[in-house]
């Protein structure tokens, strides 16, 4: 542990340093975080810029407990090792007690040697004469988990560049069931996916997943359906662009039964 300690002590200089960019790093994407949330204008971008934002303050505890570990280790432990008192004096060696141990082996014991017992295994009973012989019965089959149901129509997207191809509009569903769609743009920035209660929904979505790349036909999002109650529920894909303008949005009603 001292050798760990007086290595610490050594690079101390180069840990500060490196601690001391780090902070001037996470200073700049603190400053730079809070310019994109001051103009944000939709929720999953200020919710992105929180997260950011978190991380920053974990990173600027973390590298105190580092600085504060390093001073500790640099200065305290090595100065209460140099004022620690020096051992009590040993005798010289003309004075000192040599014993020579003696190997004396220990009378040996027996160990009792253990007898294996046969246990009998019970025969079958023999069925006497004229008698019906008992018949096995078969194992009884587990039944399988009954299939998601994929019923509905393809859903009529108003643009190409955002389309939920399945599971189809009216399509009824269970369990975990994936989004498939495509989600591109010719400034392609991120997609999202919300959804809100009742059929054919118009407002009122919730956020529920989103992507940072293109999807061509491809899987949007993976969704639990024992988050959600019994009934239609409104799914929508909406494809984001760089200057955060979006074409109409497409979307599916869904039937969940849990």
């Amino acid at each position: 542990m001292v050798v760990v300690f007086q290595i610490i002590a050594t690079y101390a200089p180069y840990i500060y340093l490196i601690c001391g960019l780090t902070a001037l790093y996470q200073l700049y994407r603190l400053w730079q975080v809070r310019e994109e949330r001051r103009q944000a204008i939709f929720m999953l971008e200020r919710e992105r810029a929180v997260r950011e934002l978190s991380g920053i303050f974990s990173v600027a505890m973390l590298l105190l407990v580092i600085m504060g570990f390093t001073y500790f280790a640099s200065r305290t432990i090595p100065q209460a090792i140099v004022a620690a008192p020096e051992a009590e004096p040993t005798l010289p060696p003309q004075f000192a007690l040599v014993i020579t141990p003696t190997n004396t082996p220990l009378p040996v014991t027996p160990s009792p040697t253990p007898t294996e017992t046969a246990t009998p295994t019970p025969e079958p009973p023999t069925p006497e004469p004229g008698q019906p012989q008992p018949i096995e019965s078969p194992p009884t089959p587990t039944p399988e988990p009954a299939p998601i149901a994929q019923a509905g129509s393809p859903p009529t997207c108003p643009d190409a560049r955002a389309v939920i191809a399945s599971p189809g509009n009216g399509a009824t569903v269970s369990g975990v069931f994936t989004l498939i769609g495509t989600a591109t743009h010719e400034q392609f920035s991120y997609y999202k996916v919300e959804f809100a209660p009742g059929a054919n929904a118009q407002n009122g979505f919730t956020y529920l997943a989103d992507g940072r790349g293109p999807v061509f036909n491809g899987a949007l999002a993976s969704i639990n359906s024992r988050g959600f109650a019994n009934g239609p529920w409104t799914f929508q894909l909406t494809v984001v662009d760089l200057t955060g303008n979006y074409p109409e949005p497409c979307r599916v009603t869904l039937y969940i039964e849990n």
